[in-house]
This record gives C-alpha cells, structure tokens and sequence, in this order.
C-alpha cells in the first residue's frame, strides 16, 4: 500500500473509529464534542485535510488508470467537484466556521439546511467523488468509499446528538432528509 493510499484511508479509518466510540459513549464522545474548543477543531480539520491529501496524491500517481472518457473524467467529475464544493461551501457558511469545528450553534435549519440536514457532508462526498473521477483513479475510490462511510456516520452521530439536546429535531429530521 502506498504512502498517500494508507494516509488517506487511516485518517478515514480514524473518523470511524472516532465516531463509533462517541456514538458507543456519549458521554465520553469526541464527535461532536461535548465543549467544541481549538483542539477539537485542529484535529478535526487535520484529518479531514489528511484524507483529501491522501486521496490526491494517490490520484495523482494513478492518473486515469481507469482509462476513463475525458468527457466523463473533466463532465461528470468537474460536476461534482464543482457543485460537491458549492454545497459544502454553503452549509460552512450558514453554519459558521465554529460549528463546523465542533463549537454547538444549536439547532440550523435555514439556507442549505432547510432543504438537507447535512449538506456539507453531502458536498464533501461529492467533491471526493469528483476527484476520483478527474483523475480516473482505481485505489483511490477505496478513499472515496472509507470517507463517505465516516461521513455517513458522522451524520447519524451528530443527528442523534442533536435530537438529545433539541426536542424540535425530531419534526426537523421527519421533514428534511439528511442529504439530498
């Protein structure tokens, strides 16, 4: 395996292991936080960061080893980027850069929340999906796939803390599905 592969798959691997250990122990979770604070937030964003690395070097090193249509690669790849960054984009600024680090905000459900729960979840899948794509890579799908099951659960984690503190989560969850 190489280096950028294992760095990108280990940081998802490290989310899941995160998120199952605060969905598992909430009163011990470390996502989301119990009190979000600069330490949670570095290493959130560390391996968020990390995966993203890991999923472009190895891309990069595996450029169109799928032989995939320039069509398809720079079409449907670029689409997602592009459209996977704006919604992410969106929902970090409706959000606000401390919530999306761990601090509550309390109960968002206005701009891209109002129509998905989780939209920079959804748009973090589709701009690592996008990548894939661009590059036409095999193994770097193996990123994609261990990123968007971190993502996923982190969803369901943060749904349920959110439903623990919030009594009006759960008319919010009924109407608006977790992403798109």
């Amino acid at each position: 395996m190489s280096g950028p592969l294992a760095l990108g798959l280990g940081a998802a691997l490290m989310w899941i292991l995160i998120l199952l250990w605060s969905d598992a122990r909430p009163a011990q979770r470390f996502w989301p936080p119990n009190r979000g604070n600069v330490f949670t937030a570095a290493w959130a964003w560390v391996l968020t960061i990390l995966i993203y690395v890991g999923l472009i070097r190895t891309a990069s090193a595996d450029w169109n080893a799928l032989d995939l249509p320039m069509g398809l690669r720079w079409g449907l790849g670029g689409t997602f980027s592009v459209v996977g960054s704006v919604i992410q984009s969106w929902g970090t600024l409706a959000l606000g850069l401390k919530g999306t680090s761990g601090w509550h905000v309390g109960l968002v459900h206005q701009g891209p929340y109002a129509r998905m729960r989780h939209p920079q979840y959804a748009g973090q899948i589709g701009m690592l999906m996008g990548v894939a794509l661009i590059s036409g890579t095999d193994i770097g799908w193996m990123i994609v796939a261990l990123a968007t099951v971190a993502l996923v659960m982190a969803a369901r984690v943060e749904d349920r803390f959110l439903a623990a503190l919030h009594p009006e989560h759960d008319p919010y969850r009924e109407k608006v599905r977790a992403f798109v």
